[in-house]
């Protein structure tokens, strides 16, 4: 989560000269409410302090390799105490915004990487509402700095902070529709965590999961909530595959060889040919205004992949070792989604790309 930074008590304190544990005692004594922020070379935590008492903890591992929450973190934080490698701050919030922020650490995430160029946020507010949503979303602009993040409620928004680029972070209910605005108009990326809570079913919400089930979607072509759905996990897909291949490579590299992959496979995919104008990948979106059926877009989609992934493993040693990261990010993508996946009768494609 994107944490929101209140008053600064203290900042960029040498672990070297502070006794945590005395200074947690100094705030409870004090009904401190706000956080406690420890950066480490290779991990960084956070106490969340509410009237003087610690409420939850969470602890970020060196290039996202982990995370650890709740109780077991607090108690890692504080057997740490005594590193004298670390950098601390504090920052005070109100009692009420530390409980709303500690109790969705433990939310995961939904969808990642969305854009707003694709996706638009006030109608995926209203998606989010009628699927009974509880967790929260993290907005980043273009050039991925934290502009807030939105908490909802059995898919009502609830509350939301925005983070400016200088000063503490701004709470308020009554800037959500300003926000969503704003952020669809420069352009943004998003990221959703939490649960859905189930709403009760009507007959004709059971005939609609039958229908998806079936391999039938509502309308013609791409219409209808399972071709959404496709679309979206594609996306994350493809996003995480070119920053892979973009960090060992270049900026653009993925982009360049999927285009390529497209072209060699418009014949079999029609929807492909760039010349129809029909799809494009650029900037981790996908953008598709043609029509057609939900199980072959993916099939020709993970094909373009494939493509680009026979090509890696043609070439160079570097390449090969971009190969097998490829094909362990694949693994992590069906763990992770494994029942959408199955919802939309996908995970058998996204499986093939593994042989």
């Amino acid at each position: 989560m994107i944490f929101p930074r209140g008053e600064a008590v203290h900042k960029n304190l040498s672990t070297a000269y502070t006794d945590i544990p005395a200074l947690l005692d100094t705030l409870k004594l004090g009904g401190f409410s706000g956080t406690i922020e420890i950066d480490y070379p290779e991990m960084k935590g956070f106490f969340f302090v509410d009237s003087g008492e610690v409420v939850n903890g969470e602890i970020r591992k060196e290039g996202n390799s982990g995370r650890v929450i709740g109780q077991e973190a607090v108690r890692a934080l504080r057997s740490f105490s005594k590193q004298k490698d670390g950098i601390l701050s504090v920052y005070r919030l109100a009692p009420e915004q530390v409980a709303i922020i500690a109790s969705n650490l433990h939310h995961e995430i939904l969808f990642k990487g969305l854009s707003t160029h694709f996706v638009h946020l006030d109608r995926f507010l209203l998606k989010l509402k009628e699927e009974h949503l509880t967790g929260f979303i993290e907005v980043m602009d273009r050039e991925d700095f934290p502009m807030g993040v939105l908490f909802i409620e059995g898919g009502e928004p609830m509350e939301m902070f925005t983070t400016p680029k200088a000063g503490p972070s701004t709470f308020g209910r009554i800037s959500i529709p300003i926000f969503v605005e704003r952020a669809t108009r420069q352009g943004a990326f998003f990221n959703v965590y939490g649960k859905k809570e189930e709403p009760p079913r009507h007959q004709e919400d059971l005939r609609e999961d039958e229908l998806l089930l079936a391999g039938e979607e509502r309308g013609p072509g791409k219409s209808g909530k399972g071709f959404e759905d496709r679309l979206i996990l594609l996306q994350e897909f493809l996003s995480g595959a070119e920053r892979l291949v973009d960090g060992l490579f270049s900026e653009g590299a993925f982009r360049t060889a999927f285009k390529k992959a497209s072209i060699d496979k418009a014949e079999e995919f029609d929807f492909l040919d760039p010349f129809a104008g029909e799809f494009e990948y650029m900037n981790g979106t996908i953008s598709f205004t043609g029509e057609v059926d939900g199980e072959a877009f993916v099939k020709g989609v993970t094909e373009c992949f494939r493509t680009v992934l026979s090509h890696l493993e043609a070439t160079s040693e570097q390449e090969k070792m971009v190969s097998l990261k490829l094909k362990a990010g694949i693994e992590s993508f069906i763990e992770n989604h494994e029942e959408r996946l199955k919802r939309l009768r996908a995970k058998e494609i996204f499986l093939s790309l593994l042989k």
